[in-house]
């Protein structure tokens, strides 16, 4: 008994008004899907519902099942195609998400998190799960705690969620290349395997091999200064994957679906390339039962204790940022209530005023409630951390 699995991903970059080309692009993915042989499709930044919607009704036709994860201001972006049933969905929105003063970043607002779709093939289930880790933006990476953690809760998820499922996928914009610590952390923890470390017998030549999935030199959106420096971009989309005991997997396709522009336009399909992954699954025989491929590192605890030290340091720098933003606050507090009655009426004098009591009020709040909500949302994701560190040691002790 066999089956195979043709999942596709893609981040769309479907931001209102500020996306290029949006409405052109949707139309072409969804140009592409319909002619696909794609059975399951994991879409990132789908940010307006109308686009969702749109989406929904052109792939009816081949790809009647869909969910939309709705979360935060915005809508998490995520949402799930199939063309079998979803039987179940839930969503689980992670506690670090960014900072909501970060507006020209918004990530925050998205309510990120990771979507699970339980997909019922025959008698067989399948857990899709689609996420979008924080970006680093290309500055100095100060979402490397929120995203570490990111990558932690999502990993603990897929394990807690998983064992009664027969196969296990999870797609998305990780915003993680192999071998940082986020990836490092999904995979290992749930025993996910990345098919780009497996041989794949790759029967379709239409799918180019797997290269960067952001910045790529053949993507019309990629930043000029990061293509200069990796032609190839960064792989940091991805579709990892793990199969229950009974079932062995076999690589048919991997790679990079589509052409590197929309037909007749001069633009690309995102600012991201799709990742397709096609896999075939056979049920073992009792004696092969131990030929099942785990992660090629199914040891963790290294990269717990790495987590452990990011998030220490995080806490230390969420400490400093504390301090600075009650010393700035109650020194502006101070000088407004010492210069009352000494701001002469004046248009120029008001709107001063009007200014240095907001950027008060930010400090305020900042120092006393978003440090705290941030701080303890740390502490939460780092004794998780610990706990696993600690009762995997004492499991190895026993």
């Amino acid at each position: 008994m066999e089956f195979t699995l043709n999942i596709f991903t893609l981040n769309c970059w479907g931001i209102p008004v500020v996306s290029k080309n949006r409405k052109e692009r949707i139309t072409a993915i969804v140009d592409y899907l319909l002619q696909s042989p794609h059975n399951i499709v994991c879409l990132q930044e789908v940010w307006s519902e109308k686009d969702y919607l749109y989406l929904k009704d052109k792939l009816k036709s081949t790809l009647p099942y869909s969910h939309y994860f709705y979360s935060g201001v915005l809508g998490s972006g995520l949402c799930v195609f199939s063309k079998w049933v979803i039987q179940d969905v839930f969503f689980h929105q992670w506690a670090l998400n960014g900072y909501i003063h970060k507006i020209h970043h918004g990530d925050w607002f998205g309510g990120k998190g990771v979507g699970l779709c339980r997909i019922r093939y025959n008698d067989k289930l399948i857990n899709v799960y689609c996420t979008h880790l924080h970006a680093e933006y290309h500055e100095d990476d100060i979402y490397l705690a929120h995203r570490v953690l990111q990558a932690y809760s999502t990993a603990e998820f897929v394990k807690l969620t998983s064992s009664c499922a027969d196969v296990c996928i999870l797609a998305g914009d990780l915003n993680t290349g192999p071998g940082d610590l986020s990836f490092r952390l999904i995979t290992q923890i749930p025993s996910l395997l990345d098919p780009f470390d497996l041989k794949s017998e790759q029967i379709n030549p239409m799918i180019r091999k797997p290269s960067g999935t952001s910045d790529n030199i053949n993507n019309s959106y990629s930043d000029p200064k990061m293509v200069r420096s990796t032609p190839e971009g960064k792989r940091i989309d991805h579709i990892l994957f793990r199969a229950d005991t009974p079932w062995k997997a076999s690589v048919l396709n991997f790679g990079n679906p589509l052409e590197d522009r929309v037909p007749n336009q001069p633009f690309s399909y995102s600012d991201h390339n799709a990742v397709t992954l096609e896999v075939r699954f056979s049920r073992l025989s009792g004696s092969q039962m131990h030929q099942r491929v785990y992660s090629k590192d199914d040891s963790c605890y290294d990269s717990v204790k790495e987590a452990i030290k990011v998030c220490e340091e995080a806490t230390v720098t969420i400490s400093k940022s504390k301090t600075l933003y009650l010393t700035v606050g109650g020194l502006l507090f101070m000088f407004l209530l010492g210069t009352v009655g000494f701001w002469p009426p004046n248009v120029l004098y008001d709107v001063t005023k009007l200014i240095i009591t907001a950027l008060c009020l930010y400090c305020l709040v900042m120092g006393i409630l978003w440090n705290k909500i941030e701080m303890n949302s740390l502490k939460s994701g780092q004794t998780a951390l610990e706990n696993f560190s600690r009762s995997r040691y004492d499991l190895i002790a026993e």
